[in-house]
């Protein structure tokens, strides 16, 4: 596996509209809270209640707004399974070191298919409906952004 994703140090707060984006990434994830300090003693701490409605801002920005791993029909009938948050990618499981969906194996909707790593934090990407796993766009240990297709299914 490659080096795990590093947070890089910062030196300032994030302003406005990139403390709105990155609570919307962190409700879109299903995570509560973020806190972030660097050598200097800057803290962030960033919590998300979930009662909060999103702000019309929130909206207004290019990126994506979508939560959960999302089905995007191709020009096939295969399915695109993309990235919920961002991180470095399991395709195995971290306990076992079975790879949770190899290609040309069926999986069933809700089924575990790999993982994201930030750090000690695991993210789980989950078949989005039954299938057979056509192909992982990309490997063990890649650096995996927000909204990025890790791999394409063939409904069943």
């Amino acid at each position: 596996m490659n080096t795990p994703l590093s947070i890089p140090a910062f030196d300032s707060l994030p302003n406005s509209e990139e403390v709105i984006q990155i609570t919307q990434w962190l409700s879109e994830a299903g995570l509560s809270s973020l806190e972030l300090s660097n050598v200097q003693g800057v803290r962030l701490r960033i919590t998300v209640e979930e009662s909060a409605p999103p702000t019309p801002d929130a909206t207004s920005h290019t990126f994506p707004t979508h939560g959960q791993p999302e089905a995007a029909v191709s020009t096939s009938t295969d399915i695109s399974v993309t990235a919920p948050y961002f991180g470095n990618l399991l395709r195995k499981n971290p306990l076992t070191k079975e790879e949770f969906a190899p290609s040309g194996s069926s999986v069933c909707a809700g089924e575990v298919v790999s993982m994201l790593q930030i750090g000690e934090l695991t993210v789980s990407i989950t078949a989005p409906q039954n299938g057979t796993v056509v192909q992982f766009m990309a490997e063990e240990g890649d650096l995996i952004s927000y909204g990025q297709t890790i791999l394409t299914l063939h409904p069943l």
